[in-house]
């Protein structure tokens, strides 16, 4: 990396490995100037001060804790904290890369992206974005959602995309001159479209489930489910919360295609009833085999009587026993 005659930055990756130029990588300090450690803190100071494998033995290396990448011309871009990485429906996630790519838009001046939780009880987590204008009139500059989500998709992909934009005036700070994170405000998410209410008992239910599924108040039938926070995982329990109320079979791929209940309710008057109920019928006689056990049959059948499948077992039971009960129940499992 980049040195002075003091110090050398070294952008490393998870293995201390060097990253190419324009990768993500974790900063580390080296040079006689870095001190010894945390004063009273060994175990701090074991996880922060490490060997350092580019330098003379005994020499060490500080994890600085920041994101960065080095840029062709050779300048750090600072991109955020590894203490704030975010693990969201198994994508782990860097908010300092979202935060870089944000302030590359003409209108953004500061960007900060968290992780909050979902406000239904399966939501999960979801990214926020919170911006500040590169000049007043917030209303010339079109920071609203569709163009800050259309913006970042042609630079992050989708699961780095937040669910919720909100622009502020400045962002809230700690005394230390820290973004305070606990002082963001909660989003409000909502679309473009204009609420329109349901029109039909069928409908009105449609539009319950789109509620319940994604922790809000109510959800109109122009509503678009992924600009109200909506995700895959939250797609599938969209698709069973319809088929268990509406008796309807809807694939995941339509919530995709006609992402509002208005284009949902069409699937559901093309579609077919759901998979059969699961009901008591009567007990037949004998009771049919398994697979396996036709399996297992077939293979008596062609190699003739065999230990292999025998398996041992010892119960060893406490009580008073019913030796006509546990034959009738050991007779009837293997009937």
């Amino acid at each position: 990396g980049p040195a002075t005659t003091a110090t050398t930055l070294h952008l490393l990756d998870p293995w201390l490995t060097p990253v190419p130029t324009g990768t993500p990588g974790e900063l580390y300090i080296t040079g006689p100037s870095l001190a010894r450690g945390y004063l009273g803190r060994p175990g701090l100071t074991a996880e922060r001060f490490i060997a350092n494998p580019y330098g003379p033995p005994g020499t060490r290396l500080y994890r600085t804790g920041d994101l960065a990448r080095q840029t062709t011309n050779g300048h750090l871009e600072y991109l955020g904290r590894t203490d704030h990485q975010v693990k969201i429906r198994g994508f782990r996630i860097e908010p300092g890369e979202i935060e870089a790519a944000l302030l590359e838009h003409p209108a953004v001046a500061q960007a900060a992206v968290i992780a909050r939780d979902g406000r239904g009880t399966d939501a999960g987590k979801h990214l926020v974005a919170y911006l500040t204008p590169a000049q007043t009139g917030s209303e010339d500059i079109g920071l609203d959602h569709a163009v800050v989500r259309t913006f970042l998709s042609a630079r992050l992909p989708h699961y780095m995309i937040p669910s919720a934009v909100v622009v502020l005036e400045q962002l809230p700070l700690t005394v230390n001159g820290k973004l305070d994170r606990a002082a963001l405000p909660e989003p409000h998410l909502t679309t473009e479209a204009a609420y329109r209410a349901p029109g039909t008992a069928r409908e009105e239910i449609l539009c319950g489930l789109f509620a319940e599924v994604l922790g809000i108040d109510r959800a109109g039938m122009d509503d678009d489910f992924f600009d109200l926070g909506g995700h895959s995982l939250l797609a599938t329990r969209l698709t069973s919360r319809i088929r268990a109320v509406l008796d309807a079979e809807v694939p995941v791929r339509a919530v995709f295609e006609t992402p509002t209940p208005a284009g949902l309710i069409r699937h559901l008057d093309t579609q077919a009833p759901s998979r059969p109920h699961l009901t008591t019928r009567q007990r037949p006689h004998p009771l049919p085999l398994s697979f396996a056990q036709r399996r297992l049959w077939f293979l008596h059948h062609l190699e003739g009587p065999s230990p292999t499948y025998n398996i041992p077992l010892v119960l060893r039971l406490t009580g008073d026993l019913d030796p006509e009960a546990l034959a009738t129940a050991l007779n009837d499992v293997a009937s």
